[in-house]
């Protein structure tokens, strides 16, 4: 993530900040929380008993690792599932007043915890070390000049594809998308049951990184106003370029964790993925009989410059029922920011996502089992592409809302239904929701 785009962030996230009516005097001001009975417990030599959710892969090595090695706290996982069906858990959970300790959230989700103040500011919580070594991410978590959660990692999106099938089919590994069309009509044609790669139906996160590739700016703020733009003409090349791909069948439109999905790419019947980083340990399970013949490649581009935008991207943040937010706080630091927790999260292959801190992200390249890959070094791609990360690009107050406004239409794309159509509808609902929620909102 280069520091101007950081700087961007910032200025968009704290313009957010002051603008979200929804964000109570509470929410925005409150302090984190550490319980009375945490010294007593610290003097008697008993642990503060945290409790933690995530999907992450390895979490339960990771917090073994942390217990085996800390005596002042200590931490219970709980498994939970990614995307909305975790974060309705999550919303539900601390609404009921059974929230955990800390979980992990997303930063395109982040600000919709901020703004129903379901979150605790962390800012008194975390070491001057931890922000230093965090610090291109830290503007991700910062809302309003305060802190709501420890990041993670950043997952610019790349190109994954079968090396053996592109040389047996005589395909260019595309740099430009006019390559990546051209590789799409060639295979076509050699073997019309294969497919470069896959648009999922069920999820936007993909053509939304496309987009921001492109130049698009979704959301902005202006004064105390938010701006909401799906449709501008960056977005609208993005989509017309993909829907042309889908009508000529070029692109299959599985859903993204599907059945077909997973059998088409075990089978070599699509040949390439587009995702962000942490999917490099996602294929392995998806494709074990064609291991050693994958490959990762920067984001093909526009117009010759390098460029992407971002899939994912995960942060800790303490709920607003915790009472030991020190202690979370000190675990979810340890995981962001110590070389035995990133190199037991990524042990075996079991993690590809690219560590915040640049320290963390050595140690993973380091511990990372490249061995699906060829041992090609898939870090060293994911840390160039995430230098390259297109600036200008915010998230909105009620994403959790938006990504389920995409959800219907979305799904009706390939089956009669266009993206230009989704993408339009998706904006209506948006704008709605916004206003519902009592904040000031314009298109475009």
């Amino acid at each position: 993530m280069t520091h101007s785009s950081s700087r961007r962030r910032r200025a968009l996230a704290l313009a957010a900040c002051a603008s979200l009516s929804l964000v109570t005097l509470t929410a925005c001001g409150s302090s984190a929380k550490s319980s009375n009975n945490d010294a007593a417990n610290a003097a008697s030599g008993k642990p503060v008993e945290i409790s933690f959710w995530t999907w992450t892969k390895n979490s339960d090595k990771v917090v073994a690792e942390f217990n085996k090695t800390h005596k002042d706290v200590h931490v219970t996982l709980s498994k939970t599932t990614g995307g909305p069906a975790g974060y309705a858990k999550d919303f539900a959970a601390i609404k009921a007043g059974n929230g955990p300790d800390l979980f992990n959230v997303e930063y395109s989700e982040l600000p919709n915890f901020v703004s129903q103040g379901d979150v605790q500011d962390i800012s008194s919580s975390v070491s001057s070390a931890t922000s230093s070594a965090l610090s291109t991410a830290m503007p991700l978590t910062t809302l309003g000049g305060k802190t709501w959660a420890v990041p993670f990692d950043i997952e610019p999106t790349v190109f994954y594809y079968r090396k053996d099938l592109f040389q047996k089919y005589n395909l260019t590994v595309p740099t430009t998308w006019d390559q990546f069309k051209a590789d799409a009509a060639a295979l076509q044609k050699a073997n019309p049951k294969l497919h470069l790669a896959n648009f999922p139906t069920d999820d936007a996160a993909m053509f939304a990184s496309l987009a921001w590739q492109a130049g698009a700016q979704w959301f902005g703020t202006s004064g105390d106003s938010w701006k909401v733009n799906f449709t501008d003409a960056n977005t609208q090349k993005v989509a017309a370029y993909w829907q042309g791909l889908i009508d000529a069948g070029q692109v299959t439109t599985d859903l993204s964790s599907s059945p077909a999905l997973t059998a088409a790419i075990g089978s070599g019947n699509v040949i390439g993925m587009i995702n962000g980083s942490y999917e490099g340990a996602y294929l392995k399970p998806m494709a074990p009989t064609s291991a050693g013949q994958w490959a990762v490649a920067p984001l093909p581009n526009w117009d010759g410059t390098p460029a992407t935008g971002t899939m994912g991207g995960s942060s800790y943040a303490v709920s607003k029922n915790s009472t030991h937010a020190a202690a979370a706080v000190e675990f979810a630091s340890w995981m962001s920011t110590n070389a035995d927790a990133v190199a037991t999260r990524v042990a075996g292959g079991a993690s590809s996502a690219l560590p915040a801190d640049p320290a963390m992200a050595d140690v993973a390249q380091k511990a990372f089992d490249a061995s699906f890959y060829g041992g090609q070094d898939i870090y060293a791609v994911s840390k160039q592409a995430a230098t390259t990360v297109k600036n200008g690009w915010t998230w909105g107050p009620l994403m959790v809302s938006t990504w389920a406004d995409f959800a219907d239409p979305w799904g009706k794309v390939g089956k009669g239904g266009t993206i230009s159509a989704a993408v339009q509808a998706a904006q209506n609902q948006t704008l709605s929701q916004i206003k519902a929620a009592g904040l000031n909102v314009t298109q475009g």
